[in-house]
C-alpha cells in the first residue's frame, strides 16, 4: 500500500510538474501567438481604412475627370457656360467646393464664390509645378480660410487654354469619416506623407494632437536609431508592415499601410502595447488558474475533456458538411443527402407508391464573378454569394437541398412534378439573381440542369451533376440560361473525347490523307494548279467530315502536326514528279492561326521543302482573310517571310468576313481567292458579279493571281468567262480528288 501511494505520489509530481513547465511554454506560446494574431488585426483593419480611403480619394478623381471633361469642350472665356456646369457639380451642399482656374490668366471660379480673386504669381508658378493629377495636401482654402483636402487634374479647354479644376472637403469632415480606432479608443489611426508629417489625424476626443511629425515619436527615446531608419525606409518606399516603439517610458506598436493614390502617404495606426497584452495576460492568468484546477482535479478534467470531445467532433462535423460562408452544404453533404434523397424516389416509383415527377441537378455558377472580387472586393464578394445563397435556399425549400462547391459554383437538386416545374425553378433563380448587383451591374448566372427522367441510367447524385456540368457547358456556348441536358449533348461530348482519344494513334497509323481539288482555267481545259485538302478514314466508320474534326484539332492544336503532315505528303508527291520528269504545278495548303504564333512556323515549312528539293513557286501557303485582318501589321512581316522563303501566298476566303478592299494594296499576297459567297444571288440582281468584277480587276492591278472558289453552275462559270479570273475552283469542273486522281488530270491536260 505504501509503495502504491508512493507511486501515486511520484506520479502526481510529475504530472504537477509536467503541467506547471507546460503551462510556463504554453503561456509563452498564447502571449506570442496573441500578440502576432492582435498585431495583423489590426494591420488589416488599417489596411482596410486605407483601402477605403484611397476608394474615396479614387472616386473623387473619377468625379473629376467629368468634371475637366465637361470643361475642356468649352472655351475659356465662355463665363456663363463656366458658372453653370460649376453649378451643376456643387448641387451637394456638404461643403464640397469645386474650383476651375484658367492657367493663361489666373481667373479662378469656385462653386461657393463665382468669381473668386485671381491667383498670385507665387500661386501661379506653384500650380505649373504640379503634376496633371493628384491628391492635395491639406491646405487654407484661399476664400474661407478653413482646412480644406481634396484633388486636382489639368487640363485644356477646347480653344487650347491649359486650366486647372480641384475638388475640396474640409479637412475636419474626411478625418471624422475615416477616423480609425482600436482596443476601447486606446489607438488611433493617422495619415503621413513620406516625411513623417500629419496629414490626416483621429478627431476622436483621446487622439494625440499634440505632435505635427510621426518622428517626434519615433525619435524620442530609447529607440535604436537603425530601427527608426528602418521605418522611415519603409515609408518612404510606400512598404506594408509592423515596428515596436517606446514613447515617454511606453511602448507602442506602429501598423502602417501605403496610400495608393496618394504622393506618398501612409496611413499609421499607433496602440499601447501593454493595451493589446491585456488579452493575452487574462488568457495566461486563466491558463493557470486551470493548470490548478487540473492538478486539483483530474477527473473532472478528464470528464470536461469528453464533453468538448464531442462538441469538438461535432465541429468538425459541421465543417466538413456546411459551408463556412454561406451556411450551405458542402460537396460532400450534398452528395450524401443527395443519394439518399435520389434513393427514396426510386424506391418510392418502384413501389408504385404514386411517386410523380423526379428531381432535377442543377448547377451554377456566377458570370465573371472574378471582377467583382476585383472591382466591389472580397467583402462585397462574399456579401453576394451570401445573397445569392438565400435565394437557392429559398428555392430549394424543405425538399430540395442546396450547397457551394467552391467560389462561385453551387449545386440544387430540386424534387419536380412536371419536367417544366424543375425549367421555371431555375428560370425564377436567374431572374432574382438579378436583384443582387455586383461590379456595378446585376448578376448573370450559367445554369445547366439535367433531369432525372432525361438520364434513367444515372445510378447516383454525382453521375446526374455530371449530365447537368455539361448543360452547364452548353449554356455557355449558347449564351441560354438555363439550358436543360439531353442525350446527343452527353453523344457529342463522347464523340469529342473519342476524336481526340483515337487522333495521335490515327496519324501514326496512316488513317489521315489528303486530296487535291484542281484549279483549272476558266475554259476548263488546262489545270493551274490545286489545294491540298486533309481527310480522315476511320477503320470502323469510314469518312469524318473536315468540318467535325478541323475545329477540334485547332482547339487541342492538333492541327499544328495535320497541317505539317499534309504539306510533307504535298511536297513528297511533287519530289516524285520532278524525279520522273513530269509536269507539276503549284499547290497549296493551308495554314492554321496556331502555326503563325510560334517562332519556328517558317523554319519548319523551310526545312520540310528543303528536304525534298523542292523549287520556290511551287508551294502556296493560305492564309484564310480572318487571320489576316486579325493582325495585318504583323501578317505584313509574316507574308513577307514567307515569300522570301520561296512559298507563294494566298488570301483564302476573302469576302467572307470584315474584308476591305483598300487593305489589298499593303498585302504582299501572290494569290487572292475569292470566297463562294461572292457567287450566291442576293436581293440585288447584278450586285455580286459588280463586286466580283471589281475585284478580280483590283488584284490584277496589284499582281495578284485570281481564283473563283464554290464555283458550281454552267451560269457562274459563264460570268467569270468574262472577267480577268485566272482560276476556277469547284465542283463545276472537279470534287476534291486523290494525288493520283489529280496527276493524272494534269497530265491529260499537258498532253
Amino acid at each position: 500500500m505504501k509503495s502504491r501511494k508512493t507511486l501515486i505520489s511520484i506520479l502526481v509530481a510529475l504530472v504537477s510538474v509536467a503541467v506547471i513547465a507546460g503551462s510556463a511554454l504554453f503561456s509563452r506560446f498564447v502571449q506570442d501567438s496573441l500578440w502576432e494574431k492582435s498585431v495583423t488585426d489590426v494591420l488589416e483593419v488599417t489596411a482596410q481604412g486605407q483601402h477605403a480611403l484611397d476608394t474615396y480619394f479614387e472616386k473623387d478623381l473619377d468625379t473629376l475627370d467629368l468634371f475637366a471633361a465637361e470643361l475642356s469642350v468649352q472655351r475659356h472665356d465662355d463665363e456663363a457656360r463656366l458658372i453653370e456646369k460649376l453649378a451643376l457639380f456643387g448641387m451637394d451642399d456638404d461643403g464640397t467646393v469645386y474650383v476651375c482656374v484658367d492657367l493663361d490668366t489666373g481667373t479662378v471660379h469656385r462653386t461657393d464664390n463665382a468669381n473668386a480673386a485671381r491667383l498670385t504669381d507665387e500661386q501661379m508658378a506653384s500650380t505649373a509645378a504640379a503634376d496633371d493629377r493628384g491628391v492635395l495636401e491639406p491646405f487654407l482654402d484661399e476664400r474661407t480660410g478653413g482646412n480644406m483636402i481634396g484633388v486636382y487634374e489639368r487640363f485644356t479647354f477646347s480653344d487650347g487654354t491649359p486650366g486647372i479644376v480641384r475638388k475640396a472637403r474640409p479637412l475636419g469632415d474626411v478625418e471624422e469619416r475615416f477616423s480609425l480606432s482600436f482596443y476601447n479608443d486606446s489607438g488611433f489611426s493617422y495619415v503621413v506623407n513620406d516625411e513623417g508629417d500629419v496629414v490626416m489625424r483621429s478627431q476622436h476626443r483621446d487622439s494625440n494632437r499634440t505632435f505635427a511629425n510621426i518622428y517626434d515619436i519615433v525619435g524620442f527615446e530609447g529607440n535604436d536609431q537603425a530601427d527608426v531608419e528602418s521605418f522611415r525606409t519603409a515609408l518612404k518606399q510606400n512598404a506594408r508592415g509592423v515596428a515596436l516603439f517606446s514613447y515617454r517610458g511606453e511602448e507602442y506598436v506602429f501598423c502602417y499601410s501605403p496610400l495608393e493614390g496618394t504622393d506618398g502617404w501612409d496611413v499609421v495606426s499607433i496602440i499601447p502595447n501593454d493595451v493589446i497584452m491585456e488579452q493575452a495576460n487574462a488568457i495566461i492568468n486563466a491558463t493557470l488558474l486551470l493548470c490548478l484546477v487540473i492538478i486539483a482535479g483530474l477527473g473532472v478534467v478528464l470528464a470536461v475533456y469528453w464533453r468538448g470531445s464531442r462538441a469538438h467532433r461535432k465541429e468538425i462535423e459541421h465543417m466538413a458538411f456546411y459551408d463556412g460562408l454561406t451556411g450551405l452544404f458542402s460537396a460532400d453533404k450534398f452528395a450524401l443527402e443527395g443519394d439518399a434523397r435520389l434513393a427514396e424516389r426510386t424506391k418510392a416509383d418502384g413501389a408504385g407508391g404514386g411517386a410523380a415527377g423526379g428531381v432535377a441537378a442543377v448547377c451554377i455558377d456566377i458570370d465573371n464573378f472574378k471582377l467583382i472580387n476585383d472591382v466591389d472586393g472580397y467583402l462585397r464578394g462574399d456579401e453576394v454569394l451570401r445573397e445569392f445563397a438565400a435565394i437557392l435556399r429559398d428555392e430549394a425549400g424543405k425538399d430540395g437541398i442546396a450547397a457551394r462547391l467552391s467560389a462561385d459554383y453551387f449545386l440544387l437538386l430540386l424534387p419536380y412534378a412536371r419536367r417544366e416545374d424543375a425549367l421555371n425553378a431555375c428560370k425564377r433563380i436567374a431572374e432574382r439573381a438579378r436583384t443582387i448587383m455586383g461590379n456595378g451591374k446585376p448578376l448573370a448566372l450559367h445554369v445547366g440542369l439535367c433531369c432525372s427522367e432525361d438520364a434513367p441510367d444515372a445510378r447516383d447524385v454525382t453521375e446526374l451533376m455530371d449530365r447537368a456540368r455539361i448543360a452547364q457547358t452548353e449554356a455557355r456556348k449558347q449564351g441560354a440560361t438555363p439550358c436543360a441536358y439531353s442525350k446527343p449533348m452527353r453523344d457529342a461530348l463522347l464523340r469529342r473525347a473519342d476524336l481526340e482519344r483515337t487522333m495521335e494513334g490515327a496519324l501514326e497509323q496512316g488513317e489521315f490523307f489528303h486530296l487535291v481539288q484542281p484549279k483549272y482555267d476558266v475554259t476548263g481545259t488546262r489545270v493551274l494548279g490545286g489545294e491540298a485538302l486533309v481527310r480522315w478514314s476511320r477503320p470502323d466508320e469510314g469518312i469524318v467530315g473536315p468540318d467535325e474534326f478541323i475545329p477540334l484539332f485547332e482547339q487541342n492544336g492538333f492541327i499544328l502536326r495535320l497541317d505539317e503532315f499534309v504539306f510533307e505528303s504535298v511536297c513528297r508527291n511533287l519530289r516524285a514528279r520532278l524525279d520522273a520528269g513530269l509536269p507539276v504545278v503549284p499547290i497549296s495548303v493551308n495554314v492554321s492561326r496556331l502555326h503563325l504564333h510560334r517562332p519556328d512556323f517558317l523554319s519548319t515549312y523551310v526545312r520540310i521543302k528543303d528536304e525534298h528539293g523542292i523549287p520556290d513557286g511551287l508551294c502556296e501557303l493560305e492564309l484564310t482573310e480572318s487571320i489576316v485582318i486579325e493582325d495585318l501589321h504583323g501578317m505584313f512581316d509574316i507574308m513577307e517571310g514567307m515569300r522570301r522563303a520561296g512559298f507563294r501566298c494566298a488570301i483564302d476566303d476573302f469576302g467572307s468576313g470584315q474584308s476591305s478592299l483598300n487593305v489589298l494594296k499593303d498585302l504582299p499576297a501572290d494569290v487572292l481567292k475569292l470566297d463562294r459567297d461572292f457567287l450566291l444571288e442576293g436581293s440585288l440582281p447584278g450586285t455580286e458579279e459588280t463586286v466580283v468584277r471589281t475585284v478580280i480587276t483590283m488584284a490584277k492591278e496589284l499582281r495578284m493571281d485570281t481564283v473563283m472558289e464554290g464555283v458550281e453552275t454552267p451560269k457562274q462559270l459563264a460570268f467569270l468567262r468574262t472577267t480577268a479570273c485566272d482560276m476556277v475552283q469547284g465542283f463545276v469542273f472537279s470534287r476534291p480528288v486523290p494525288p493520283e486522281e489529280f496527276y493524272r488530270l494534269l497530265d491529260e491536260n499537258a498532253e
